[in-house]
């Protein structure tokens, strides 16, 4: 039998905060606010404890560190209000996201976004950048089950018509990126946010900073072949 065709990149999947869009300055800050209403807290354990979602255990972390004063659903709310007011003043790029993100848009190359933050967030932070640029645009909204669950990245990739894996996924977080491998695609992982899992089809990287669609392709062909 002839040897199988070469898997050829069809599809970049972005994650949204940290990862495409620099956002985690903004949730520190609206977290803060948050704990601070309730003569609370808020430091570097805590935000690494909730990095990624979803929102639902976020609330629960809260609800619980506040000593449940307020129930879970409560927190997800206020946050989620938070943000939106902080997301729709603009958004800037994560490093090395921008000049990535433009160069893979001018080469047509198919992008979907997939978040574990709600639509309304979404529809706030993506609005300076334009929807035009994405096939699709996925939030915790739109799957029954988020991120770690692999259903966002799996949804994305059928609407753009390919196959997961024709698809790169760039993330930023340990649930994202375990989202990510579970969904079979190849994964860059952006090592900023902490400790990442392991997999073969990983790379990790310390940011999307000098990357270009050239080193996008080279990583996907020596990720599909591993």
């Amino acid at each position: 039998m002839p040897p199988e065709p070469s898997k050829s990149l069809k599809a970049i999947l972005w994650d949204m905060d940290g990862t495409l869009i620099n956002s985690e300055p903004l949730w520190v800050e609206a977290e803060c606010e948050l704990m601070a209403s309730f003569d609370t807290t808020w430091d570097e354990i805590d935000q690494k404890k909730c990095l990624g979602g979803p929102m639902p255990r976020v609330g629960a972390y809260m609800a619980k560190k506040t000593n449940n004063r307020e129930s879970a659903e409560y927190f997800a709310v206020e946050l989620i209000s938070k943000m939106e007011q902080k997301l729709s003043k603009g958004v800037a790029y994560a490093g090395g996201a921008k000049e990535l993100f433009d160069e893979c848009f001018t080469n047509k190359i198919s992008m979907a976004l997939v978040t574990a933050s709600s639509r309304v967030l979404v529809n706030a932070a993506i609005a300076s950048i334009g929807f035009e640029r994405f096939v699709a645009t996925i939030s915790s909204d739109d799957v029954k089950e988020s991120k770690p669950s692999p259903e966002g990245y799996l949804k994305a990739a059928e609407l753009i018509g390919v196959k997961i894996s024709e698809c790169l996924i760039l993330e930023d977080s340990y649930v994202g990126v375990s989202a990510a491998i579970a969904s079979g695609a190849a994964v860059i992982g952006i090592s900023h946010s902490g400790e990442l899992p392991k997999s073969s089809k990983l790379h990790v990287v310390p940011s999307l900073s000098n990357i270009g669609l050239p080193q996008l392709h080279e990583i996907y062909s020596r990720l599909v072949n591993a």
